[in-house]
């Protein structure tokens, strides 16, 4: 058995396993006749998701196989026992499978090869299976704290910095409530190493993150210090607040944004923040229900209603630099660079300078082409930001002008 498949059904719950498998089974009907569809199907599919959730190997084509094989016994008489999926599901021992599941991977010959590395999102996935388990055992067994071990061994495998040079970049491959679910010796037991007795403290202090402290309703105006709580920034807590952010959203695409400014006395400020979620339209004033609100977009409007659209233009959002984070489930990150909308959003208002996440733990740096202020006129740009600050109560003169200058320019 491939180890990707092993790490697949290891880093999932036991309910999430249970879904899979029969989703993967079902999708097979969709290009029979319904007649061909046994009545107990649904009790042949939670058989094999039980086999799965307790460890035996197997991967998307084993089930549909295994299906078609106890279908097909189930037609010559050997009759299946009806099994609900509640029940079934109830019944598992979920210590021993979320065990069972992560030794197959721990256990596998191919883990021993010096070049096989595994990526960044595989890695992440196994912490979230050693979460999993944890919280059947309370964190009181030293097998569980073991095999926390030996999963951030392997994510120190794939990301050599985090023993030598840079052990904070794993809050940039690893979401934060996930790593706060680890045993604090797992870290240095499986190989982070600090370089520095200050580079250890701000590990503790970003391990130490309260998330609810993150939800900052109040943004500093420039020059204006923040809570105690924010007195450590770096590219580190700007990816953890955007995160947190993201986790806000009600969308499929979980993004969250921050926009960070350089005051004068070198305190970095965060004047604005978003991040994706619909906003319900006026069906007086346009012909769309609804639009959905890129976190760029939200933390641009955020920002111009608490600072001014004056000071924002004029002299913050030259100088500002945009965080932004996408979420991947809800243990690692994905590449979340501007979309088509949003680069042209950023170039009209003037900020730059773009960090974005990717799954392979690192931040990537962008600096977006010449400023293009006219293109507040383009209906990529003037839609979401005009519905974005009608969701905020505010108006923006610069938009409502280039707006009306195009409408002008249609006319002629």
């Amino acid at each position: 058995m491939e180890i990707a498949h092993l790490i697949d059904v290891a880093s999932l719950s036991n309910h999430e396993l249970f879904t899979k498998v029969i989703a993967e089974i079902s999708r097979c009907f969709k290009s029979r006749d319904k007649k061909e569809r046994p009545k107990t199907w649904m009790s042949i599919a939670v058989q094999i998701a039980v086999a799965a959730a307790e460890g035996q190997p197997g991967c998307a084509s084993d089930w549909v196989e295994q299906f078609n094989v106890l279908s097909s016994d189930n037609d010559t008489g050997n009759n299946t026992n009806d099994v609900n999926f509640s029940e079934a599901l109830n019944r598992l021992n979920a210590k021993e499978c979320y065990m069972k599941r992560l030794n197959n991977v721990l256990g596998h010959p191919s883990l021993s090869l010096p070049n096989n590395i595994l990526s960044v999102r595989q890695a992440a996935g196994l912490i979230r299976g050693s979460d999993l388990l944890s919280k059947e055992d309370n964190h009181n067994d030293d097998t569980v704290k073991g095999i926390q071990i030996s999963v951030i061994k392997l994510l120190v495998k794939t990301m050599p910095q985090l023993g030598s040079t840079s052990p904070c970049d794993i809050f940039l491959a690893v979401q934060l409530p996930l790593l706060q679910s680890v045993d604090r010796s797992a870290f240095t037991n499986g190989g982070l190493s600090f370089p520095s007795k200050d580079s250890e403290q701000e590990f503790d202090y970003l391990l130490g993150l309260d998330c609810s402290d993150l939800d900052f309703d109040s943004v500093a105006q420039v020059g204006e210090k923040r809570s105690r709580s924010y007195i450590q920034h770096s590219k580190y807590t700007h990816v953890l607040e955007a995160a947190h952010l993201a986790r806000k959203g009600a969308v499929r695409a979980q993004h969250g944004a921050v926009i960070v400014f350089p005051s004068p006395d070198d305190e970095i400020q965060v004047i604005g923040k978003g991040w994706n979620h619909d906003y319900l339209m006026d069906r007086a004033k346009t012909n769309k229900n609804k639009v959905v609100l890129h976190s760029e977009c939200h933390a641009i409007a955020d920002a111009i209603k608490r600072h001014g659209e004056d000071e924002c233009f004029n002299e913050l959002f030259p100088k500002a630099t945009i965080f932004i984070v996408e979420l991947e489930s809800d243990f690692a990150y994905e590449t979340c660079h501007p979309c088509p909308k949003c680069d042209p959003l950023l170039r009209a208002v003037g900020i730059m300078r773009v960090f974005h996440t990717t799954p392979n733990g690192n931040l990537t740096k962008m600096e977006l082409s010449t400023p293009s202020y006219e293109l507040l006129a383009n209906e990529n740009c003037s839609l979401p930001l005009k519905a974005a600050c009608d969701e905020q109560g505010i108006t923006c003169k610069r938009l409502d002008t280039a707006i009306k200058e195009a409408e002008e320019e249609g006319k002629e």
